[in-house]
């Protein structure tokens, strides 16, 4: 299958604002999915790996409040993730073009209130695997055609930026400014005042390293918003799949992007982890990757499914052992817990 070249990835200086809330020089940041808000669940995990996750990631669909995540987040002393998508069940809830157009900017304006009304860290997951085309905001069908009709990676670069500029926050002139430089209609919305706050997020752009329709079109780069407008860059890879080849794309994308954070938004044994070699694996991976500063444990958003911890016992055993070394950070700074 097809990967986009280092060429088509190059990256510049870091963004002029927001930041990448990082952890400590050498140190590291391990998480885990919620499952729809159970702190029950949390405490499960943290019981079931012995160490305390660091960051909580959170699926929501567009519209979504974070009402119930925020407390969470801080009841649990984690930073949170948010991982936001387009689709509600079969549907799709606004399409990229839309977004850039300015028809979401309602929505944006919450979050960015929100978020810098709890003074907590968020990183901020936008449409993640959008190369892959069961996410309704990818550009492509599964045949390869285009979508079309305010799905094209254009769109998607454009929504990504006007996301970006107005979640960050800051005068709203200069907003305005930002926009119109880029061809794209001011900020949609009703008394939005002369300031906008400016929260403690992280922008996280997580595709597929190998698309789906595997042709060049739907490359990652095809996506890439640029540097200005990305925090972290990230990817996410299950024992399932871990090949040799996917595990190769995986290097191939991290050296692709180079100085900017590493993450990987959603891993788990999945399916078999005989002996936890694919949990220890991807943890070695990581140490020798240095920028590779956060994995997320993926459970879905539901307990005791297929991608639960409980049902792998020697990547418990492994991530126990892991988990447990100086590099792995239990309370960021920011929490109640052990500042890290």
């Amino acid at each position: 299958m097809l990967v986009a070249l280092a060429a088509a990835f190059a990256v510049g200086p870091a963004p002029v604002d927001g930041a990448a809330f990082r952890p400590p020089h050498g140190r590291a940041f391990h998480g885990v999915s919620g499952t729809a808000g159970r702190y029950r669940d949390f405490e499960t995990f943290r019981r079931r790996v012995r160490a305390h996750p660091a960051v909580m990631e959170d699926f929501f669909p567009w519209g979504t409040a974070l009402t119930r995540a925020l407390p969470l987040w801080r009841r649990t002393q984690t930073r949170g993730m948010l991982s936001l998508t387009t689709r509600l069940g079969s549907g799709e809830l606004i399409r990229p073009g839309q977004i850039a157009n300015g028809k979401g900017d309602r929505y944006i304006l919450r979050l960015n209130r929100s978020i810098a009304a709890s003074g907590q860290i968020v990183y901020i997951r936008l449409f993640p695997e959008m190369n892959g085309y069961w996410n309704p905001y990818c550009a492509f069908n599964s045949d390869g055609s285009a979508r079309g009709n305010g799905h094209s990676t254009k769109s998607f670069r454009r929504a990504w930026r006007r996301f970006t500029i107005v979640v960050r926050g800051g005068p709203v002139a200069r907003i305005d400014r930002r926009l119109h430089a880029m061809g794209l209609p001011p900020l949609r919305a009703k008394g939005v005042g002369k300031r906008l706050p400016r929260p403690k997020v992280a922008m996280v752009w997580n595709p597929q390293t190998i698309p789906t329709p595997a042709i060049s079109a739907n490359n990652p780069g095809r996506y890439w918003p640029g540097r200005r407008y990305v925090d972290w860059v990230g990817a996410d890879i299950y024992s399932k799949f871990a090949s040799p080849g996917v595990r190769a794309a995986l290097s191939r994308f991290y050296y692709s992007y180079r100085h900017v954070p590493f993450e990987i938004g959603e891993y788990s044994p999945w399916d078999s982890d005989p002996s936890g070699r694919f949990v220890s694996w991807l943890f070695q991976w990581a140490a020798q990757h240095g920028r590779a500063e956060l994995l997320v444990y993926y459970r879905s958003v539901y307990a005791n499914g297929p991608y639960d911890i409980n049902h792998y016992g020697s990547a418990r055993r492994a991530l126990r052992r892991i988990l447990n070394e100086r590099r792995w950070i239990e309370y960021p700074s920011g929490t109640q817990g052990r500042a890290g």
